[in-house]
């Protein structure tokens, strides 16, 4: 039996919510958000498409069209990864009070799931003849995802978290921490859940470390060493940004597709025993 049967409806509902969460800053403004917003929205709303229809074909036997949808995901996560970094470039060097509070610190967060969801799509595709190991990477690139799209929708329409006012934007920040949080929490269930199944508990375990790296912006991101080195990271070029997240979403297509696991490979399932 393939894993995760219903795993679509979570990520059409995420997906939902990043459009609910993200209208008033960016669709609401289509017209005149910057090409870094476009790209990096652009190409993480294919992405959640993307995860989607794998998601959906595979379960409903449409064996075509799962095996083109993987075909297109190898050129999408270069697209991705290039979006998701220079949309932190831009975050970086735009001067709103946004920026001064928020902006510089969440810098470290983006850097590191712009690293993790390259690496995990480079497992997916290295473990594609392994269902359980195949599938479990390819969600564990959704989860960076949920606390961008659920702060800002805490932010936006949720009583106590919701700003009215430039006075209330402390409030993101408690809206970042509860997102964090309950992605932890879900990460950590599913964790329990395969540990309990004798599933392989690597993919979503890293992902729980990614995730925590990420919230670890509470503390690296207001380290004194920490502006200056975001700040320079925003003195980069736009096209050299763009480069490397290309580089680097590319070699992780590139390496998983032509290095697939073998048989043998080892799936850190945890053991269990029989009688």
């Amino acid at each position: 039996m393939l894993p995760f049967p219903r795993a679509h409806y979570w990520v059409l509902t995420l997906l939902i919510v990043t459009f609910a969460a993200f209208w008033p800053s960016y669709f609401m403004v289509f017209t005149e958000a910057s090409f870094a917003h476009h790209l990096h929205g652009m190409s993480a709303t294919l992405w959640m498409l993307l995860i989607i229809s794998q998601s959906y074909t595979i379960h409903n036997g449409h064996f075509r069209a799962h095996g083109v949808a993987g075909l297109l995901s190898l050129p999408l996560i270069p697209l991705f990864t290039a979006g998701g970094l220079l949309a932190t470039k831009v975050t970086v060097v735009e001067v709103t009070p946004f920026r001064e509070m928020f902006g510089l610190n969440l810098a470290f967060a983006d850097l590191v799931a712009s690293v993790f969801v390259p690496f995990a799509f480079f497992m997916a595709l290295r473990h594609r003849r392994t269902p359980d190991l195949h599938a479990r990477y390819l969600l564990a690139t959704i989860f960076p995802l949920i606390g961008p799209a659920l702060s800002r929708l805490l932010a936006n329409y949720v009583p106590g978290f919701r700003i009215r006012a430039a006075e209330e934007l402390y409030k993101f920040g408690h809206a970042v921490d509860a997102s964090f949080m309950l992605t932890v929490l879900i990460l950590g269930g599913l964790i329990i859940h395969d540990a309990r199944a004798g599933k392989p508990v690597l993919p979503f375990t890293l992902g729980l470390i990614a995730v925590l790296g990420m919230f670890a912006y509470k503390l690296i991101g207001f380290a004194a060493w920490w502006q200056p080195t975001a700040e320079a990271l925003g003195s980069v070029p736009a096209w050299l940004v763009v480069v490397t997240g290309l580089v680097l979403g590319s070699a992780a297509s590139w390496l998983g597709w032509r290095h697939p696991a073998s048989n043998g490979d080892i799936s850190l399932a945890p053991r269990v025993q029989t009688t």
